[in-house]
């Protein structure tokens, strides 16, 4: 019975291993040129927790701030997008579209 535990608990371990998510630092982010670059081009954007006016405001961001792409989606009316961005200090966030210029090849 021990032996078939150990077993269990090494294929376990191994299964685990091929799952496991790349991590990667905010500092690998930012120098990978793959990632897109968003450039703030409204003076003191708010940064929400969800693309929405009602989400929360984490931060603003002054103007020429540069964040890096993560990804965008449009808004409920179908008119404007929000761009999903990280930060430099490894926080993420939605900014308005309108407001922000994607740098770079989104895929």
């Amino acid at each position: 019975m021990k032996k078939i535990l150990v077993m269990l608990a090494m294929l376990l371990c191994v299964a685990a291993s091929c799952f496991a998510a790349e991590e990667r630092s905010t500092k690998d982010i930012f120098a990978d040129p793959t990632i897109a670059d968003v450039v703030i081009t409204g003076d003191q954007l708010r940064v929400r927790t969800h693309p929405d006016l009602d989400g929360y405001i984490i931060k603003k961001l002054n103007k020429g701030t540069v964040c890096k792409f993560m990804n965008k989606v449009e808004d409920k009316n179908g008119t404007d997008s929000w761009i999903y961005i990280i930060m430099e200090d490894g926080s993420v966030g939605w900014v308005f579209g309108a407001y922000a210029r994607i740098e770079g090849t989104v895929e």
